[in-house]
């Protein structure tokens, strides 16, 4: 397992809650530990503590100092995406979400990102789960949320999935040998 800490964000709580809450177990087996801020839980409907224990996500809690600072007035983001940023530049943490104007903020402030479905993308390369089980979940995913969840972003996973399974086999994806 890596030592990296992943902090999820809460629509990607949200998309997986709505398809299969377990990879998380997967992502914490393999990739590296999961967190969830409280204040972030707080704003997934019928998710609770015990469930993210189940899973393997730590749920903790922010410092006092970074909730005050979190708390002054800034344009573009919420309360909880500016506490998300504070808590993964002073840990080092990975901030995981599906929010556009969140990852720029991280990118602005030198805080590494990932997207939800990245997640699956790494545990197939990784051979923690397949790439039938990982299409299976990111299209309930989109059946839950396709506003975000298109046809286009999932021909994107599958492919990207489908280099992940040839990479873990130590075959060298057709995208990367061209771009030599």
């Amino acid at each position: 397992m890596n030592n990296v800490t992943l902090l999820v964000d809460a629509n990607v709580l949200i998309d997986y809650q709505k398809s299969d809450l377990s990879v998380f177990r997967h992502v914490s087996n393999t990739l590296g530990r999961v967190v969830v801020l409280d204040n972030v839980l707080e704003e997934v409907e019928g998710l609770t503590n015990s469930d993210c224990q189940r899973v393997e996500v730590d749920v903790i809690m922010a410092d006092m100092d970074l909730l005050l600072r979190a708390g002054e007035p800034t344009t573009g983001i919420s309360f909880q995406d500016r506490l998300c940023i504070l808590v993964c530049k002073r840990y080092g943490y990975v901030c995981v979400t599906n929010d556009r104007a969140l990852h720029k903020q991280c990118q602005t402030n030198g805080v590494q990102t990932k997207y939800g479905l990245r997640l699956m993308i790494e545990l197939v390369e990784a051979r923690a789960i397949n790439v039938e089980n990982a299409t299976a979940i990111a299209l309930k995913m989109q059946e839950s949320n396709p506003q975000h969840i298109n046809d286009q972003l999932i021909s994107r996973f599958r492919q990207l999935c489908a280099e992940a399974e040839q990479a873990g086999d130590g075959i060298e994806p057709a995208s990367r040998r061209r771009r030599r």
